[in-house]
């Protein structure tokens, strides 16, 4: 009686708990479903169904899940539902079929029925959740790191990761170029510092500070980067306050501005060229006016009385005199008379000209020509001009003698090298960049004219001249030249 009892009360209860169970998956969100594993026909589904997939609960009874599954995903979760770690509850993700024939992302997780005493259940229990967005969100997050990526790994601009303390934790391929690594692992590790010119350590020292005191982007304009060869560039640099892993970081992007500042400097020259070319024009014809008379009656004065001032007068103003025509040259295009001539016989006479004046000073004019002749198209006296100032430049500058190298070898596509080589006392740094420029001359009495003509006549022809120098060894001036170019532009340069 007491057994029968009991047996009744367990049933109650279990009924009892069963109506539970409907009336809370009846507002659960997730579907619980049940499903005999080798089939996946369902033998119970939640309300939730309706939400999650638009099926009434009764119209997937009969179904199998495996049907609803996209048949790409089917073989993953078959095979996912047999295994055994699913006894444990797993999880896994999938694409489902909704009434209407969408698909729709969703998280499952299976568990084996282990009520049975025996444990030989062939039914899995499934409690199934809508992840479309998150799984759309994380396609859009993976789509934007990808193009994030491909942007910054192919930019030209240089951008990295650096920890506060200005150490780099990434950067990017551009960095190989500004720097002049092989791989952009090398720098990992190390700091900017390293590789930012000294004397402009506490300007990045307090940006830097700048930056984690405020929680803005900071720029600097125009630091000096020292790549790994020595060699130099300028850079734009913008900091970035950013959050990398967890801790505060700052993300850089530096842009070389080296060719730019060369670019705006040539204007800057060629606009000062324009602006002295008008200047001359007007300066040189007034001048030449009254300077013509003030030399014929000095001449006059020097024929009728003997006085040693009235020679130093006309001296000073045949000075001026040269100095009014190369300030014409200046002003205006001069007029053509392109011809073929042996470049190695002009340096040769050229050389022959200045010996004398080069042997009082102690001085060997030593020439080295690849070649015995080669014949360019240039006018002969504007080169020679050119020629002549530049040794004289150089025998000017070895007080102490020495040997003066005049060079020539051929070059790829057309064109000749000379090279002038002296043994003097250099030119320094900071005036080197500035010769060429109108009125700056490293001479006590130099107008800076004669280089200044002398990059014009260059120029016309279609050529480059450069200047190296190093302190107390030497200047050395590199003209390179075409042999063939079209005459009918000579001289609009």
């Amino acid at each position: 009686m007491n057994s029968q009892h009991k047996f009744r009360f367990s049933n109650k209860q279990i009924d009892q708990d069963v109506d539970n169970f409907i009336a809370f998956t009846k507002y659960f969100s997730d579907m619980i479903s049940r499903h005999a594993i080798e089939t996946g026909i369902f033998n119970y589904t939640s309300a939730a169904s309706r939400s999650l997939l638009g099926f009434e609960p009764n119209e997937l009874s009969g179904k199998s899940l495996y049907q609803l599954i996209h048949p790409d995903d089917r073989p993953i979760v078959e095979s996912f539902v047999r295994q055994e770690a699913t006894l444990e509850g797993e999880k896994t993700s999938y694409r489902l079929l909704r009434k209407e024939g969408d698909y729709i992302w969703v998280e499952s997780i299976f568990c084996q029925d282990t009520r049975k005493k025996d444990g030989t259940s062939k039914e899995i229990l499934c409690i199934t959740r809508d992840i479309t967005e998150l799984k759309l969100a994380e396609a859009e997050t993976r789509d934007s790191e990808t193009k994030y990526r491909l942007l910054v790994e192919h930019t030209q601009d240089t951008i990295g990761i650096m920890t506060s303390d200005a150490n780099w934790i990434y950067i990017n391929n551009g960095g190989k170029k500004l720097f002049g690594f092989t791989r952009p692992g090398e720098v990992i590790g190390e700091s900017l510092f390293k590789y930012v010119h000294p004397d402009q350590h506490q300007v990045l020292t307090e940006h830097l500070e700048k930056v984690k005191r405020t929680q803005r982007p900071v720029d600097i304009e125009n630091l000096i980067i020292l790549r790994t060869d020595r060699d130099t560039r300028q850079a734009d640099v913008k900091f970035i306050p950013t959050n990398y892993k967890g801790r505060n970081t700052v993300q850089v992007v530096l842009r070389d501005v080296t060719e730019r500042k060369k670019t705006e400097e040539m204007l800057q020259q060629a606009e000062k060229l324009t602006v002295v070319g008008q200047l001359a024009a007007g300066i040189a014809h007034e001048i030449r006016n009254p300077l013509t008379a003030i030399k014929g009656f000095t001449q006059l004065m020097d024929g009728a009385m003997e006085n040693h001032y009235v020679s130093v007068i006309l001296q000073e103003l045949d000075r001026i005199d040269n100095i009014v025509g190369d300030l014409l040259i200046l002003a205006k295009p001069q007029v053509v008379h392109v011809e073929q001539e042996n470049i190695v016989k002009l340096l040769s006479r050229t050389v022959t000209l200045l010996n004398t004046q080069a042997i009082m000073k102690n001085i060997e004019l030593i020439t080295e020509f690849e070649v015995e002749s080669i014949k360019i198209a240039c006018e002969p006296d504007k080169l020679k001009q050119v020629f002549i100032n530049i040794i004289k430049n150089a025998i000017e500058a070895m007080e102490k003698g020495g040997r003066i190298y005049i060079k020539l070898r051929l070059l790829r596509e057309g064109r000749i090298l000379i090279q002038f080589i002296d043994e003097g006392m250099g030119i320094p740094e900071d005036r080197l960049t500035k010769l060429g420029e109108p009125f700056y001359s490293t001479k006590e009495k130099g107008t800076g004219l004669g280089l200044m003509i002398c990059q014009k006549i260059i120029r016309s022809h279609h050529g480059t001249m450069d200047i190296r120098s190093e302190m107390d060894k030497g200047t050395t001036v590199e003209v390179t030249l075409p042999t063939h170019f079209n005459d009918r532009k000579m001289g609009e340069r």
